[in-house]
């Protein structure tokens, strides 16, 4: 057990990283440290994701309307005709919600 409080109080490494140091899972790491009554680690702290500049929304969006417009074109052209016809009629409304 004194590899176990070595590495637990080592805060460089993430729980994950202490149970396979150990060979254990992480489940098992929990329930050790219950057992030894350890003191609580800080929370591991995420990168921040940061926010997508303009053009890389542009890309996203265009990429998006490909994927869309390569997706339509791939629909037989009956299949389409018949959604739009029943949505005409009120059978279905597009996105496929039933009318009420």
């Amino acid at each position: 057990m004194p590899r176990l409080f070595e590495l637990w109080a080592d805060h460089s490494l993430s729980r994950a990283q202490v149970a396979g140091r150990l060979g254990i899972s992480v489940a098992m790491l929990y329930r050790l440290m219950r057992r030894h009554k350890l003191p609580p680690r800080p929370k591991e702290l995420k990168a921040p994701v940061p926010d997508p500049t303009p053009e890389e929304i542009a890309e996203r969006a265009r990429e998006c309307r490909e994927r869309h417009y390569a997706q339509r074109r791939a629909e037989p052209d009956q299949l389409t005709s018949s959604k739009v016809s029943q949505w005409r009629r009120g059978i279905c409304q597009p996105g496929g919600a039933r009318h009420a």
